[in-house]
């Protein structure tokens, strides 16, 4: 494997938040604005990155492959959900910050570091059955993750407009097309990718904006977060690869399904965190750590795909 690929993009993630975090520190960056940016991503740019990705072209022989792993992630994500509710209700951290590693536990950066990673192990396939764990992702991230933040709050009850969200109302417009082989008109499609490309870049300023309200060598003394950290990228992907290995799935689904498993913790957290008045610090110190160890799981996880078939 090529591990250039991982090493680039998370340093492409860190100088992103390293921007948020100098922006937020010079004062060009305040809490208000970046609830402004949160508000934007998730009402807007997010819904518009799910449109773009689900505009995939498919056969009738791709379709078949589609729905037997859209049944496997299916299966995935209960199982992380109801592991993710025992394994966080074990540590020791305020309500606020459970919810952070229950969500963090849950959904992994399957996208934009996943799919790079997997197309350089399988360029032949690799993004299309890549991007059925995209789609699967953000059914459970829009419905069951975005509620998880919004039943934190006690004083919040989640009402029909919080369950069909922006997000839900992409994935039902992205799968439709992608389904029926519907086309938008050039001009709003390209209107949307264009939206769409902004995701990565905010995202990560929303981050580093959160960083910057605490002392980064504080995150590496914090044993919570390195037990969650190495829960989320070595234990839950090994445990993965062990029952794929035990049903005799083949490749590429088996090998696939493991390293975006084995992706660190997702973005959106952070986003949503900061949105819903979550433990908006805390979950950008997980997701810093976590992406950070990545550097050295992926490698391990993708050599242990390949020595143990």
């Amino acid at each position: 494997m090529n591990f250039q690929v991982v090493i680039t993009q998370i340093i492409s993630l860190f100088l992103l938040i390293a921007v948020g975090y100098f922006l937020r520190r010079s004062k060009h960056l305040d809490k208000k604005e970046t609830g402004a940016i949160s508000k934007l991503l998730l009402d807007l740019i997010l819904p518009a990155m799910l449109i773009s990705s689900l505009q995939i072209e498919i056969t009738a022989k791709m379709l078949g492959d589609f729905k037997n792993l859209f049944l496997y992630w299916i299966a995935f994500y209960l199982i992380l959900i109801a592991a993710a509710s025992l394994i966080s209700s074990l540590f020791p951290i305020s309500r606020d910050k459970k919810i952070v590693l229950k969500f963090f536990l849950i959904f992994g950066n399957v996208g934009y570091m996943g799919l790079p990673v997997i197309d350089v192990i399988f360029p032949e396939s690799g993004i299309f059955f890549g991007s059925i764990g995209v789609v699967v992702f953000n059914i459970f991230l829009w419905t069951y993750g975005a509620n998880l933040f919004l039943r934190g709050k006690e004083e919040k009850k989640s009402n029909l407009r919080d369950i069909f969200n922006n997000g839900v109302i992409a994935i039902i417009i992205g799968l439709f097309l992608m389904l029926t082989g519907l086309k938008l008109p050039t001009a709003i499609m390209t209107a949307v990718d264009m939206l769409a490309e902004a995701t990565f870049p905010l995202s990560m300023l929303v981050i580093g904006s959160g960083l910057a309200q605490i002392k980064i060598s504080g995150i590496f003394k914090d044993l919570n977060i390195i037990a969650y950290s190495t829960l989320k990228l070595l234990i839950i992907p090994a445990a993965a690869l062990l029952i794929l290995n035990y049903f005799n799935t083949a490749d590429p689904i088996r090998s696939i399904l493991v390293l975006q498993i084995a992706m660190p913790a997702a973005a959106n957290g952070v986003i949503f965190a900061e949105r819903y008045e979550g433990n908006y610090v805390f979950a950008a110190e997980s997701l810093f750590l976590s992406t950070l160890m990545a550097a050295f799981s992926i490698p391990v996880i993708s050599y242990l795909t390949t020595y143990f078939k």
